[in-house]
């Protein structure tokens, strides 16, 4: 009578919510790349933007899955070469970037508030993403129970899988960064996770994207 939402759907959204953050892609590695370079709250920083476009889509996947979907096909284009153009810049910004120990990083307020913003747009502008939630959401949702709760507790179990996940790789990234013993290997560090980032790019400007949601 009081139950508001299917424990078992949102156990197993969790689940796979947690299993795809954990998934390394663009994400995992600018939250290691930050960590690593900057130390572990720049990486949970970074993880919060990622949190808040998750947190962004959900709500457009809840009530305004309608006008995305008349729109579909040219907001997943824009998207789709706004990410590209968004990782190989910062694919080319790691490759450059200079081999300074973790403790010689200067990380002031505005410094966080860039790395907060850049995880939110690395999040937004991966069309992938939307269409992640608007497959996996509504299967979270028993229509026999009220909506609204559930959909409450579905964005909250969302984000925290999220951040969990990256506080694990902001961890690593940490530990990482510490670890590696000479500017030389910073560099060559700096530079796989750069790697990395233009094969998400490639990815991404190469994906088969559906036409319609």
């Amino acid at each position: 009578m009081f139950e508001v939402v299917d424990v078992s759907k949102v156990l197993a959204f969790s689940g796979i919510w947690l299993a795809a953050a954990l998934t390394p892609g663009a994400n995992v590695a600018f939250t290691v790349s930050v960590s690593t370079r900057y130390g572990f709250w720049a990486g949970i920083t970074g993880a919060l933007g990622f949190v808040t476009g998750a947190v962004i889509y959900s709500l457009l996947v809840i009530f305004g899955l309608g006008l995305i979907s008349a729109w579909f096909t040219p907001i997943i284009e824009v998207l789709r070469w706004v990410g590209t153009a968004y990782m190989l810049w910062l694919a080319w910004k790691l490759w450059n970037a200079p081999a300074m120990q973790l403790e010689e990083q200067d990380v002031n307020k505005t410094s966080y508030l860039k790395l907060y913003l850049q995880g939110l747009l690395i999040c937004m502008t991966n069309p992938k993403a939307i269409i992640f939630f608007a497959v996996l959401i509504p299967q979270a949702i028993d229509t026999a129970l009220p909506v609204l709760p559930q959909f409450i507790v579905v964005i909250c179990a969302g984000a925290l899988m999220s951040l969990s996940a990256h506080t694990v790789y902001a961890s690593l990234g940490y530990g990482l960064g510490r670890a590696i013993p000479s500017p030389q290997a910073r560099v060559v560090v700096n530079r796989i996770i750069a790697v990395i980032f233009v094969i998400g790019a490639v990815g991404l400007a190469t994906a088969a994207l559906p036409e319609s949601i």
